[in-house]
């Protein structure tokens, strides 16, 4: 299920998919909350949060446009991986930042 919240001054939150056509609403600003990539050390797929907190870690994701926040969960697969970021980052999940 797809959860949105919307805004009083009519901004729509949640997570993106392309299943919800918002673009037919206006234009869009979407802004990432996690980045799911493939660590090959370690064999596994990564949720990194998209903003680390840490000013150093914002610089060095600049730097090297690569995520460096921390790492929120892993998972053998990578639609494991997506599943728990949907869960969790959806309106209302664990790591919901309004």
């Amino acid at each position: 299920m797809i959860k949105l919240r919307i805004t009083p001054d009519g901004c729509i939150c949640g997570l993106y998919t392309d299943d919800v056509q918002l673009r037919q609403l206006g234009a869009l600003k979407v802004r990432r909350a996690s980045h799911v990539e493939f660590d090959g050390r370690q064999q596994s797929w990564l949720v990194r949060e998209a903003q680390p907190v840490p000013h150093l870690r914002r610089w060095l994701q600049r730097l090297f446009g690569r995520p460096t926040g921390r790492v929120l969960h892993r998972a053998a697969s990578r639609s494991l991986a997506l599943a728990w970021e949907h869960e969790h980052f959806q309106p209302g999940g664990p790591e919901w930042r309004p």
